[in-house]
């Protein structure tokens, strides 16, 4: 039994596994799997547990692929990369950027694994900009047999595999579509007045090749807006009133910006500026927990005029909020798989109880938006089935590598039952 961490990323989920295993080798993470399958129990794999509910969690075998043998192979006349399923970006980024390639976009944070925000449908921003699993071309999964099986982008089912929430077991190996390196400036406005966010956001954002907004509810949802602009675009001193900001900025209000990433529209690899946080930064386990909704572009505005209400639940609660956008995609499981939808982010204070009393009506004055799956939220199972119907197919997709359902627990079974193949 290896001695792995037995909390998620903030200590606010105590995993239940009667056993905890990091395999070095794929032959050792399928004789871990037929093991828990002899046992008769259940498996379920854990990235850097950088999720806040428990979705992760198991009562059985919990298996972190982190110490894999790193596999980073670029094929740049096919233009993709495979990699193991332990990798995280800050390894991928490091070995594309030194052969002058990168992946389209980014998350906030490079030390998450690929696998594990793929699972989620983890996303960066940008309004063309789709989520992280959309550049997945291929995805190798352990079954519950034990057996290898790969499924690549053209083949009938493949929108069942990217956003999988653990469904399909351990994913051992992925490829991903890379794109040739290119140089990204950050500039970040200060001072945006929120109704001018409101009412100009699209000629705010759309121009921007990616974007985070964050208000600052302590001064009347007055934002920064970090805009990310590709070499060779003008960075205006001033946008809509906000001026640009003449020293660094972190997304939470009064926070040090000593671990962010360059700003100042100072150009650099897109890999040390689309992600907020620099990768040799260790990101603290501490003093948050963290939801996120995202809403339909046609209710962008009713959603955004609805935030001012909680103003005083923000100040008490939360860290911080961050707007983004993300592009449609056809993953079954995606939240973004009927177009492309605004996300809102909230890092918590540490206090899930209190923050889970605050979010049924958050959620009803958003319009009952889709949350992202690895976060807190109060939807009921029935909501997510009417919001996600590409789950049924994913069900029944999972079902046919996993018929005794090893690879699920309890999140899975609040969110699906124990429903008929």
């Amino acid at each position: 039994m290896s001695a792995l961490p037995a909390t998620n990323w903030a200590g606010t989920v105590v995993f239940e596994a009667r056993e905890r295993y990091a395999p070095r080798t794929t032959s050792q993470v399928q004789d871990a799997v037929c093991r828990a399958a002899a046992d008769g129990g259940r498996l379920r794999v854990v990235g850097t547990g950088h999720s806040f509910n428990d979705i992760a969690d198991t009562d059985g075998v919990q298996l972190s692929l982190l110490d894999l043998e790193r596999r980073i192979d670029l094929d740049e006349d096919a233009r993709c990369v495979t990699i193991d399923g332990g990798a995280t970006y800050a390894q991928v980024n490091a070995v594309l950027a030194q052969r002058g390639w990168a992946l389209e976009n980014l998350a906030s944070l490079p030390h998450i694994t690929v696998a594990g925000a793929i699972a989620t449908a983890t996303h960066g921003s940008g309004w063309g900009r789709p989520s992280l699993a959309s550049a997945v071309r291929s995805l190798t999964h352990v079954t519950a047999a034990g057996e290898l099986h790969t499924m690549t982008r053209g083949e009938p089912g493949f929108e069942h595999y990217p956003v999988h929430l653990g469904l399909f077991g351990p994913v051992v190996e992925l490829i991903l579509d890379v794109v040739p390196a290119f140089d990204i400036a950050t500039t970040v406005y200060e001072g945006l007045e929120y109704d001018t966010l409101v009412d100009h956001l699209d000629d705010l954002t759309r121009p921007l090749y990616s974007f985070s907004i964050a208000p600052d509810w302590s001064d009347g949802g007055r934002a920064l807006l970090f805009a990310k602009r590709p070499r060779g675009v003008d960075a205006p001193a001033q946008l809509a009133g906000a001026r640009a900001a003449t020293s660094p900025r972190h997304p939470s209000p009064g926070a040090d910006p000593v671990a962010v990433t360059e700003q100042l529209g100072v150009h650099g690899p897109s890999a040390e500026r689309l992600t907020h946080f620099r990768s040799d930064f260790a990101p603290s386990v501490g003093d948050e927990v963290q939801s996120e909704y995202f809403v339909s572009r046609e209710t962008v505005a009713d959603a955004l005029r609805a935030l001012p209400r909680f103003a005083d639940v923000f100040a008490r609660l939360a860290h911080s909020m961050e707007i983004r956008a993300v592009a449609g995609d056809s993953l079954s499981a995606s939240p973004f798989a009927t177009g492309e939808m605004l996300a809102i982010h909230l890092t918590w204070r540490r206090d899930p109880d209190a923050v889970r009393r605050e979010l049924p009506a958050l959620e009803a004055a958003l319009g009952h938006p889709r949350p992202h799956w690895g976060k807190l939220h109060a939807a009921p199972p029935q909501q997510l089935s009417e919001q996600f119907p590409g789950l049924h197919a994913l069900d029944g997709e999972a079902r046919r590598h996993d018929p005794s359902g090893m690879f699920r627990n309890a999140w899975v079974e609040r969110l699906l039952g124990n429903e008929p193949a």
